[in-house]
């Protein structure tokens, strides 16, 4: 342990030894789900109904937003409560926070609960993955795996990065370790505790490779799959970064994946559709024995709150886009759902809401003392009253560039200075380029030079 975290623990104890007993939190994190889930309507054909009564049983978030769109930063920045921004890392590239001396002794969420007398449990793909990362340190008892399971041969796409690959393996290989994710947490649920629990689920799917079992395939018959209705031939047209140039190549984060240009050559995006959708839904019925057990347990069921996110969103074929790394609506929306002791049923809330939010709520919920000036907001107001009075834009940031949403507007700012200006009200699926198409109109003018100034404060460091 670092001596930030000894000092923080500490002072956490002396106060825990006589508090109230605390509610216990179990924290869901879904790879890479985009809208395409029943509850948030983002795909005719989606089949995700333990999200679904999730939700209906709970309160859903229609605008929630990752604070980047790449593994890596959104999970470094929901950990630690902190932006990309602030921490230096706003791509996949940029390692380990930890790794930053400036960063060596933060407190994280799970260390923050440690040091309140919580027992911290950590399963599954939680922080970003790779040889340096050093996660178990940020848990008392820690369990991951890696992608896949990694195919020797490949089922279906031939090139590209390792991970690219899509079906129902047949030959007895299991398909994903989600199944074992959920065990894990299951098993602990249905033990004894002599301190309330942290625990975090970190489910792979719906991330490549898109294996799962054959069932799942059949639930959504590829013939029968809508293509996206987020899809334009010219969408391009009035954007200059992904459209009229090229992207850098710092921001591309995964050279072999697909792309329009190979979906349509092959006859592709159907099988695609349906391999995302499959993965969905198989990731959706280990998320519902993990509720499941949380309902049917005596101990936790009354005094305990689920949160469900997924780090981003993915697009497949949405302004010609496959992947993440892109500051669209379909790139950084995510769904998230808040269950508990003392929550509305069924609230459906539309104000503008990011991943940052869930550390200050859940230590609201615990009374657990912030370890450090925190970014994001706690969602108790909302989740109490899901109409309540909220002024918070979301700042999303990869590499250098950034976007910022508010109820109504998109507005994205590359490091080139070049920018795109959405309006949500009339236009949902970010077909028009405002900032392009009516870069003379007196509104727009106005309407852009408010949130630039937004996106500087919240970049200076303002809340």
């Amino acid at each position: 342990m670092k001596s930030g975290f000894v000092t923080f623990l500490l002072i956490c104890l002396v106060g825990a030894a006589t508090a109230a007993p605390r509610p216990n939190f179990v924290i869901i994190t879904i790879d890479d789900q985009n809208d395409y889930v029943g509850c948030l309507g983002g795909h005719p054909n989606a089949s995700t109904p333990n999200l679904d009564a999730l939700a209906a049983e709970g309160v859903l978030f229609t605008r929630a937003y990752c604070n980047s769109p790449v593994c890596n930063s959104s999970r470094a920045s929901l950990w630690t409560g902190l932006r990309p921004t602030t921490t230096g890392v706003t791509s996949n590239r940029h390692g380990w926070f930890r790794e930053r001396p400036e960063f060596r002794e933060v407190v994280t969420l799970s260390q923050a609960m440690a040091g309140a007398g919580y027992a911290t449990m950590g399963f599954g793909k939680l922080f970003h993955l790779g040889s340096r990362n050093k996660a178990d340190m940020e848990w008392q008892r820690f369990n991951t795996y890696n992608y896949g399971p990694i195919r020797k041969q490949k089922l279906n796409f031939f090139t590209g990065d390792r991970l690219t690959d899509w079906g129902g393996p047949r030959d007895g290989e299991p398909p994903s370790y989600d199944r074992q994710i959920a065990q894990r947490v299951i098993d602990v649920l249905e033990d004894r505790h002599d301190r309330p629990l942290f625990v975090g689920a970190g489910f792979f799917r719906p991330h490549t490779p898109l294996y799962t079992a054959q069932k799942w395939y059949d639930l959504h018959p590829r013939d029968s799959i809508a293509l996206p209705s987020g899809f334009r031939t010219d969408d391009a047209d009035d954007l200059v970064y992904f459209g009229k140039r090229a992207r850098r190549e710092q921001d591309i984060e995964a050279p072999g994946l697909f792309d329009q240009d190979y979906v349509e050559k092959n006859d592709k995006w159907r099988d695609l559709l349906q391999a995302y959708l499959a993965s969905s839904s198989a990731m959706d019925d280990q998320l519902g024995r993990v509720v499941r057990a949380v309902k049917s347990s005596k101990e936790f069921r009354r005094n305990t709150y689920l949160v469900v996110v997924s780090d981003h969103g993915w697009h497949l074929g949405e302004k010609r886009h496959w992947g993440k790394a892109a500051l669209w609506e379909q790139t950084t929306r995510v769904p998230m759902i808040v269950w508990g002791p003392g929550l509305p049923k069924g609230a459906r809330c539309d104000q503008p809401v990011e991943l940052l939010d869930v550390f200050p709520t859940v230590i609201d919920y615990a009374g657990v003392k912030s370890p450090h000036r925190l970014a994001g907001h706690s969602l108790r107001p909302l989740l109490e009253d899901a109409k309540a009075a909220w002024d918070h834009p979301v700042l999303t940031t990869f590499v250098d560039h950034h976007a910022l949403r508010t109820h109504r507007w998109r507005y994205i700012r590359y490091a080139s200075g070049e920018e795109e200006l959405y309006d949500h009200a009339r236009d949902p699926r970010e077909f028009e380029n405002l900032a392009v198409t009516r870069a003379g109109d007196v509104k727009v003018k106005s309407t852009l030079a408010d949130l630039r100034q937004r996106m500087r404060e919240l970049l200076d460091g303002g809340r």
